[in-house]
């Protein structure tokens, strides 16, 4: 059974998806969520304790958090706690209905399918389940979790343009790397899988950025037509 690794964003999901409705709701909402909190904070319990885990120059008030995560929101940058933060605020926007990801129909099929599939991506783990518990198809919210052997997030496996991440995947799965494939959209995950052995492929999608050197890479614009 080919046994396959999957980003998300660009990948099997818009990116506008996650750069038009995730991150908007995200900081609509996390006002309201720090007001739940007392500052300074202290690694109490719940949110209190995923909040600790920014730095505690930051975490000494509402607005000085609130600026620090607008301003790692605004750069993309792929903090830890903020993940951690963001998973737990789109939780509310999947379960009263307001939020349902627009997985592509070909990347529905192949998860699907009789491949094992497995999802690394820098959104936290609860984050990626809730994506995949709540895709949007034909209006109606499915849930495909099912069909998901697996999930990777930058705290269990890594940063995704490091080599030793898709090792520490590829130990976790207990298959050898060149028996995993490895599809995104961004070249320097790609480069980093298959310095570690992976195959791996590069997923052209509405949207994203376009590649400075697509003559090096295995392309694809539709999982329809991938063969792990």
């Amino acid at each position: 059974m080919p046994t396959v690794i999957l980003d998300i964003e660009g990948t099997v999901c818009p990116i506008s998806f996650v750069k038009e409705v995730l991150f908007p709701y995200f900081v609509k909402k996390a006002p309201e969520y720090l007001d739940t909190v007392d500052f300074p904070i202290k690694p109490t319990e719940g949110l209190s304790t995923t909040l600790s885990g920014f730095p505690e120059e930051v975490t000494q008030s509402k607005d000085a958090l609130l600026a620090h995560i607008n301003d790692l929101v605004s750069r993309d940058i792929k903090d830890v706690n903020l993940k951690a933060f963001q998973g737990t605020v789109w939780k509310e926007g999947y379960q009263n209905g307001e939020i349902k990801a627009p997985v592509y129909p070909d990347a529905i099929d192949l998860i699907k399918s009789d491949n094992k599939v497995y999802i690394y991506s820098s959104g936290s783990i609860p984050a990626q389940v809730l994506l995949f518990k709540h895709v949007d198809v034909d209006g109606e919210s499915k849930d495909l979790t099912s069909y998901i052997s697996g999930y990777f997030d930058i705290s269990t496996a890594g940063y995704k343009q490091e080599k030793a991440s898709y090792e520490k995947i590829t130990k976790e799965i207990g298959q050898e790397a060149s028996e995993l494939t490895f599809y995104s959209d961004v070249a320097g995950e790609v480069d980093a899988a298959i310095e570690a052995g992976l195959k791996a492929v590069v997923v052209v999608r509405p949207g994203n950025a376009p590649l400075a050197s697509p003559e090096k890479y295995n392309i694809i614009h539709s999982f329809s037509v991938a063969s792990p």
